[in-house]
């Protein structure tokens, strides 16, 4: 590939997107690039994270959670941000370290707001190891016919617990689960009501059995 260049050093190098004509990058022709690719990577996952009908600053929250780039104990510690004698361990339990997937996976009060909402569908459900394959199975739908709104329910639970964390950490606040999780059923209410993927507007029908408002 080399052989067959001339350098000219009397024009300055630039830096140059070769899978465009005009040399300019764009996020939507990476993007369409990923996804034809025929690499290890999931073509799928774009659509994952940014195929959701949820506020842009969750889609982006979303996506640092699973490249594990969200500002977690033990991430700001490896990261040196946090001196190395700083606690590690989870703000809420004090016995494991504070990971992106135990944070919002599987410390006790966080899979049990999961739990919640899996028995608000009549549905069971093994929450995998990583946030990254749990992202894929509300993607699908959790082997139910309501994938769309999974698909907004996963995003609204991850960014209500990492807020409920915060407020912890920063006000000294403690939200009860079983108001957290009826602030989740509400929004997710509110996102579909406004998407029309609902078919009335009594949240407390939606909250007592979601599927009476499913088109």
């Amino acid at each position: 590939m080399l052989a067959a260049l001339h350098l000219n050093e009397s024009v300055p190098d630039q830096v140059v997107w070769s899978t465009a004509a005009d040399g300019l990058y764009t996020v939507s022709d990476a993007i369409r690039i990923l996804m034809q690719s025929n690499n290890t990577v999931s073509p799928t996952w774009p659509k994952v994270i940014w195929g959701n009908n949820v506020p842009s600053k969750i889609m982006i929250f979303h996506w640092l959670a699973i490249l594990n780039s969200i500002p977690v104990r033990e991430i700001l510690i490896n990261r040196h941000i946090l001196p190395s004698t700083h606690s590690r361990l989870c703000v809420w339990c004090l016995n494991e370290p504070e990971t992106v997937n135990h944070l919002l996976l599987h410390y006790k009060w966080s899979s049990n707001i999961w739990n919640d909402l899996f028995r608000w569908w009549n549905i069971r459900w093994v929450i995998p190891g990583s946030l990254e394959a749990f992202s894929f199975d509300w993607f699908f739908g959790m082997g139910i016919n309501a994938s769309k709104f999974w698909k907004l329910i996963g995003p609204a639970t991850i960014w209500a617990i990492w807020m409920a964390r915060n407020d912890y950490i920063f006000n000294g606040k403690f939200i009860c689960r079983s108001v957290l999780v009826q602030n989740i059923r509400l929004k997710v209410f509110l996102w579909a009501t406004n998407l029309k993927f609902c078919h009335g507007l009594h949240s407390y029908v939606w909250e007592q059995n979601p599927f009476l408002l499913c088109y």
